[in-house]
């Protein structure tokens, strides 16, 4: 499987089909479309790739088996109410994000498949987990932008495409991102202002990254 093949035939439909089940979620104010969407999607990527994704020995490979565990507990989270639960989880998944870059790099088992299924189960994470905020605080609607941030820049990149573009790999967006999946964390954990400032501060840097890729992609050009 080519690059160019996982950008048009999964990831941009992944991200139609996936915002589709988010907006309907959050108009019916319920964490339940999404969730199901996403392991269908999930499970179709793994069958089509799944001579790429066992690649690797022993079995798939144990930064792919970190990643798959990874995604496997987000479909445990809509089960979950107390804000202590949601707490553990989110901590164990950010977690485990560092373990499998850090097997992968250690075990020199890094693939181009291996890189896309943690930046999906990444995007991902980020886009249950803000629904799942607003359903239980909706005076917090305004997490639900960041969330689905990823999958919207998919989508207009992608239909408005700029092939003069210039694109950098900026070292502090793996800060931001660090920092936006630690503010889930942190809001579960410390249950008051506290815990809602950290997610405004995670969810206003990720905006700016996001609007500074969107500029970058669209009025730099190549040299």
């Amino acid at each position: 499987m080519s690059k160019n093949s996982i950008k048009t035939d999964w990831m941009f439909q992944h991200s139609m089909l996936l915002l589709f089940a988010f907006f309907v979620d959050v108009i019916r104010h319920s964490v339940l479309f999404t969730p199901i969407i996403g392991m269908v999607l999930f499970l179709l990527l793994l069958v089509k790739n799944f001579k790429e994704y066992t690649s690797l020995n022993p079995l798939i490979g144990y930064p792919n088996l970190v990643t798959s565990f990874r995604l496997g507990l987000l479909f445990v989270a809509p089960f979950l109410e107390h804000h202590f639960s949601l707490f553990i989880l989110s901590l164990v998944v950010v977690c485990l994000d560092g373990l499998d870059g850090f097997l992968a790099r250690k075990l020199n088992q890094i693939t181009f498949f291996g890189g896309q299924l943690d930046m999906e189960t990444d995007a991902f994470f980020c886009l249950l987990f803000s629904l799942i905020i607003y359903v239980q605080n909706p005076d917090l609607a305004w997490v639900l932008l960041a969330g689905s941030l990823r999958y919207i820049y998919k989508i207009v990149t992608v239909l408005v495409e700029n092939k003069n573009s210039k694109t950098s790999q900026r070292k502090y967006t793996t800060y931001i991102a660090g920092f936006y999946f630690l503010s889930f964390v942190g809001f579960f954990y410390f249950e008051n202002q506290m815990g809602k400032t950290i997610l405004i501060i995670g969810n206003g840097l990720v905006i700016i990254s996001f609007l500074l890729s969107f500029y970058e992609y669209y009025f730099l050009k190549k040299e």
